[in-house]
Formats: C-alpha cells, structure tokens, sequence
C-alpha cells in the first residue's frame, strides 16, 4: 500500500492554503482552521497522526 501527502493532507479551505486569513478590521491573522500551516488533515491523516502518537508515549 502506497500512500501519498494528498492522502494525509489537503490545502486548508478558509486560508487557500496560506496560513493566513484576514480579519474584520482587514489585518493578516493566522487561520484558527489550519493553525497557520496552510493544510488540514483528512481521516486518513488524522488516524495515521494518532497511531504514531500513541506508539511513540
């Protein structure tokens, strides 16, 4: 089984994949949906993220 980035993560879609969003008063803040990292994780992702966190304690 093969897996690849787009399988884990996909561009975040309230920054485009930017990091940033701008607020009421029109200044740059970092996305609260991708925490700045300009991507969001799918399930697959999410799930791979828990395994490696759990076996690593």
């Amino acid at each position: 089984m093969q897996i690849s980035m787009d399988d884990l993560e996909l561009p975040c879609w309230d920054c485009k994949g930017t990091g940033e969003v701008e607020s009421d008063g029109g200044k740059k803040v970092q996305c609260d949906k991708c925490s700045g990292t300009g991507v969001v994780l799918t399930t697959l992702g999410q799930t791979l993220l828990a395994f490696v966190k759990k076996h690593l304690k």
